[in-house]
């Protein structure tokens, strides 16, 4: 495994000696360690006992380098490494805040949005619970632990070099990673899926929604499919968190190829749930104000695809991470945020109703809404107004909303001459 021989490698990048304070050394290196430190001294231009000019030397520590590699196992080149840093006089860097803080702080603003959205369905502010609230609800019965999660991973040691973390650490951190990959690839396809349930609840045109309906289907395969490649990664199961140190004994699959394809194909679903009811909002002539909210609302969705874009670059250096407790930190991170901003995307319209409803002087908006959804042939020949009026769908119980519910969800149905 590259990560593991590089450490090997890299495990004595900093270490010096004096040969004559080989035995205070023994009792804290491994003897493959120690062996290459004295085969390593006399090819160097620095004295033994010049520490300073040891670390600095990049003969001696290629050939010690080399050394360690073939002599040393991870454990004992991480061992070697936090010992031989630590007289170097090397910093000690810690990350650990930035991993808690990103998943507390987007996991509250998350829940307060979702919280904002449940108050506005609640029949006292006129709304109604749909399919897509049901399904934003199990959303963020996956959001809150990962959240959570991030505290635990901190504290677990995410964030700092591996070398000054004790080996169960180590271990403890790629299982609870396992975890938080598994909710990471629920969230991403249920905030989707509920974007394209609230669609539904808009839009009665049979082509688009057999459209939406075909985006679910998507992200629900998605789902299923990343969820079985993550859950068996590696065989026999347990080597995606002992791998590290025990490659030999499991067989797992690229992993770095693994979350391309995952991040990528969530992408082209973004865009894809983005760009869906573009040709349905088309033909309507909104105010200044609408047109601003709807850019905004789209504009946050285009910002999710750019989260997605960071969190992908940050795979390039995943690929190749010699220190995966610091360089795992990157991707976490634009992993939680992008989970964040998609719920607080999907919550928007829902928050604008209740805003409207609180304050309709600052939110509100008098202007009416022309879509030919909402005009017969003889009213959209004379260009009168469209007023809503509630409606009965065919099967009798399927609900229609203006497509003015992306900014309130007044509960009147969308009157349609053919609903579907």
């Amino acid at each position: 495994m590259r990560l593991f021989n590089i450490l090997a490698i890299v495990a004595a990048l900093c270490a010096t000696t004096v040969i004559a304070g080989m035995e205070q050394l023994a009792a804290v290196l491994p003897s493959c360690a120690l062996d290459c430190m004295m085969t390593s001294v006399p090819q160097s231009s620095c004295k033994a006992t010049d520490q300073i000019c040891l670390c600095n030397d990049a003969h001696y520590i290629a050939v010690l380098q080399k050394c360690v590699l073939t002599s040393c196992t991870i454990r004992e080149s991480l061992a070697t490494k936090n010992v031989t840093t630590s007289t170097c006089g090397a910093p000690i860097r810690d990350r650990t805040k930035i991993v808690s803080h990103a998943g507390v702080a987007g996991g509250v603003i998350a829940l307060i949005a979702f919280i904002l959205r449940m108050v506005a369905r609640f029949r006292c502010c006129g709304g109604v619970f749909g399919a897509d609230d049901w399904t934003m609800m199990l959303t963020m019965a996956f959001l809150v632990p990962l959240s959570a999660l991030s505290v635990v991973l901190a504290n677990a040691g995410l964030g700092k070099d591996m070398w000054t973390l004790p080996f169960d650490n180590i271990t403890h951190i790629l299982y609870i990673y396992f975890w938080d990959e598994l909710i990471y690839l629920s969230i991403l396809p249920l905030t989707k899926i509920s974007i394209c349930c609230f669609y539904l609840r808009i839009f009665p045109d049979r082509t688009f929604r057999t459209a939406t309906y075909v985006t679910i289907a998507l992200n629900v395969c998605y789902w299923i499919a990343f969820i079985l490649i993550s859950v068996f990664q590696c065989r026999p199961l347990p080597g995606a968190w002992h791998r590290w140190y025990e490659e030999e004994k499991y067989k797992c699959n690229h992993i770095n190829a693994q979350g391309w394809a995952a991040a990528a194909l969530n992408m082209f679903l973004d865009i894809l749930v983005m760009v869906l009811p573009l040709r349905q909002l088309y033909g309507l002539n909104l105010s200044v104000k609408r047109k601003s909210y709807v850019i905004c609302m789209f504009g946050l969705g285009i910002f999710v695809t750019l989260v997605s874009i960071l969190r992908l670059n940050s795979l390039i250096h995943f690929a190749s991470t010699t220190n995966l407790t610091w360089d795992y930190v990157t991707v976490g991170y634009w992993s939680t945020i992008e989970c964040d901003v998609g719920v607080i995307c999907a919550c928007l319209p829902a928050i604008r109703s209740l805003l409207r409803r609180v304050s309709p002087g600052l939110f509100g908006d008098t202007a009416q809404a022309k879509s030919a959804y909402g005009l017969n042939s003889h009213s959209r020949g004379t260009g009168s107004q469209f007023t809503p009026v509630p409606v009965q769908s065919k099967n009798g119980d399927r609900q229609f909303y203006p497509l003015d519910d992306v900014e309130s969800s007044d509960e009147t149905r969308l009157h349609h001459p053919h609903p579907v």
